[in-house]
């Protein structure tokens, strides 16, 4: 009897050990496999999506670079053939401006769309300079504004071409200001090693299985390919026109599938040896172990789910009380304290940097009639106007905030006293120029401007009564003006 016990129990002890492993060998693989096929194109969606932006924003630095150095009151007398000075000052040999500004290529070209000038910091452009500024005239001699992608002797490039116009684009056009950044250079550039592997390609697909909305990159499609060991997207490119330009293969390893079969591997193997300690010393008793592991789990799931809750409210708790020190209530916008944290920590490091820093007061003109005409509910959209204004016109980079009543400040830094005036203008200008509507009271609205800069100044309270001093000119002498200081050193 005792021999017949103990092989049935040897038995059912193989049947249900090998029954049970297998089964969770199955049920593991199969759940976790897919998760981390599942993560493993999250990140892949996000590794494209990482370095197609990357791109982006060097070819919408090239755009911006482009439209300010075509709205720039110099280049526009330069192409008058007025101002001689302006290719010595801004790009003779040694000042390093292309470098600086991170392209290739600069052209001029004057009405008849002939080169006035051009430079160059990519050598393999500059040895085929007359044919390749031949190609890009008679390509785009029709184009007064373009940005695209362009594909010259199997170089791949991104053209950017604007009109030549004053800082306040008043008057006519006098040429046209051409930028070129080398694509190649970008593709391969070290900064950008998301993908181990990166090639260029002349194969031509018409499925899009990724959408990127993209401001300058617009018509991008990308294919992806996960049957092979290794995750490959094919990323095509088109010009303005959707013509297909160039195809680049980038892929990676699959890391994360492989090392997650490693990880169910090893899981399962701890598992094993588990497992078999289990059906080996408590297989009489397992049913009241599984009994306590599933009232303990369930404690601890309860308790977890206590401390996150409790972690969730102290989150929320913190996210208000910051915005309470920090966030005007009304414009959501800095509020006085904020703006002056932001604009010394500023001032420090323009200080450091021998840069420049400019602060730029804002008042509402009339403000208390509007309150006293209208109620002071409309005179808060009116801040709110303003702010919103204010906003669409600034940069991240720029400290906007509100210290009083209908008084708003903005710092400007590492921007010269002729770009933040120009932003200036552009902020009056859209203020006497919008419409109030509500509630059947329609009216416009003026602000008064006093601009300072740092220049030997080091406590940003002195900078700003210097500002609130110009500010107060500007209200003497009419309103709805910028008064500013004449040169940097005040």
């Amino acid at each position: 009897m005792i021999s017949k016990y103990i092989k049935n129990y040897i038995i059912y002890f193989i049947i249900s050990y090998t029954l049970v492993f297998g089964i969770i060998f199955l049920i593991s693989y199969n759940f976790f496999i897919n998760d981390f096929i599942s993560l493993e194109k999250i990140q892949n969606k996000s590794n494209i999506k990482t370095f197609l932006n990357n791109i982006n924003n060097d070819l919408k630095n090239l755009k911006n670079i482009t439209e300010d150095y075509s709205k720039w009151d110099d280049a526009y007398t330069f192409i008058e053939g007025k101002n001689e000075e302006f290719i010595y000052e801004n790009f003779r040999e040694g000042s390093g401006t292309l470098g600086n500004l991170n392209i290739d290529t600069i052209i001029y070209l004057n009405f008849k769309n002939k080169v006035t000038y051009s430079t160059y910091s990519n050598k393999n452009l500059e040895d085929k300079k007359k044919n390749f500024e031949s190609f890009l005239i008679n390509k785009f001699k029709e184009k007064q504004n373009l940005d695209t992608i362009i594909n010259y002797d199997s170089t791949f490039l991104y053209f950017s071409k604007k009109e030549i116009q004053k800082s306040d684009r008043t008057g006519d056009s006098r040429g046209y200001l051409i930028t070129i950044k080398s694509l190649n250079d970008i593709f391969f550039d070290k900064s950008y090693t998301i993908f181990k592997d990166i090639k260029i390609n002349n194969e031509k697909t018409l499925t899009n299985d990724l959408k990127l909305d993209l401001s300058t990159l617009k018509n991008v499609k990308i294919k992806f390919d996960t049957t092979s060991n290794k995750i490959i997207n094919y990323i095509q490119f088109f010009d303005y026109n959707d013509k297909y330009i160039i195809s680049i293969i980038v892929s990676n390893p699959r890391d994360i599938v492989n090392n997650g079969e490693e990880t169910i591997y090893m899981f399962n193997l701890i598992v094993s040896i588990i497992l078999f300690l289990f059906f080996l010393f408590f297989f009489k008793n397992q049913y009241l172990i599984q009994t306590q592991n599933d009232t303990l789990n369930k404690e601890v799931e309860k308790r977890t789910g206590q401390l996150d809750k409790a972690l969730r409210k102290v989150n929320d708790k913190n996210k208000e009380l910051y915005t309470l020190a920090n966030i005007d209530s009304l414009t959501k916008i800095r509020n006085r304290r904020c703006f002056f944290i932001d604009s010394n920590q500023a001032l420090k490091k323009v200080i450091k940097n021998k840069e420049t820093l400019c602060i730029l007061m804002i008042d509402i003109d009339n403000f208390k009639s509007v309150n006293d005409t209208y109620g002071h509910a409309i005179g808060d959209e009116v801040l709110i106007k303003l702010s919103a204004i204010v906003n669409s016109v600034i940069d991240d980079e720029t400290i906007f905030g509100r210290i009083g009543g209908e008084e708003f400040c903005i710092t400007f830094y590492n921007k010269s006293l002729d770009e933040v005036t120009n932003i200036s203008q552009e902020i009056r200008n859209k203020c006497a120029n919008t419409l109030i509507e509500i509630n059947n009271y329609k009216f416009k609205f003026t602000v008064s401007m006093g601009l300072s800069c740092n220049g030997n100044l080091t406590d940003i309270d002195k900078i700003l009564n210097k500002s609130d001093e110009l500010l107060y000119e500007a209200k003497k002498s009419g309103k709805n003006r910028l008064v500013r200081v004449n040169r940097l050193n005040i």
